[in-house]
């Protein structure tokens, strides 16, 4: 049997896994996307937080002892939304690997063909 210290640290560290991972998935898909202080941006913000609990509430909403139709309701969304989360942060770090190597790619370039200056002639 576990001890109520252990149960609380593994469920500190589950809860800033899944919240850094929603964290970055709003700041690469809404953040940098919209202006700040727009309506999208807040919607965004709400749903990712949204989904962040209903995936909490699926994960551990039968140990917390609710009702099993209240259960059975959160369960299949939340369940989709972290196999969703899965798949789209596997996208997002593809795509990251991508980003840095046409950047790294595009500075060498920028550095390469930028003609030097002319250096000015004694007077």
């Amino acid at each position: 049997m576990l001890s109520v210290v252990a149960v609380v640290v593994m469920a500190l560290v589950a809860c800033a896994v899944v919240g850094g991972v929603h964290w970055y998935l709003w700041r690469r898909l809404v953040r940098d996307v919209t202006r700040p202080g727009s309506r999208y941006r807040r919607l965004g913000g709400w749903a990712l937080g949204a989904l962040a609990v209903l995936m909490a509430a699926a994960a551990g909403g039968g140990q917390a002892g609710l009702p099993f139709a209240a259960h059975r309701v959160l369960a299949w969304p939340g369940f989709l939304w972290a196999a969703a989360l899965l798949y789209l942060l596997l996208a997002l770090l593809v795509g990251e690997v991508v980003r840095f190597a046409l950047l790294r790619r595009g500075r060498r370039r920028g550095a390469a063909a930028e003609p030097a200056a002319p250096e000015p002639e004694p007077a």
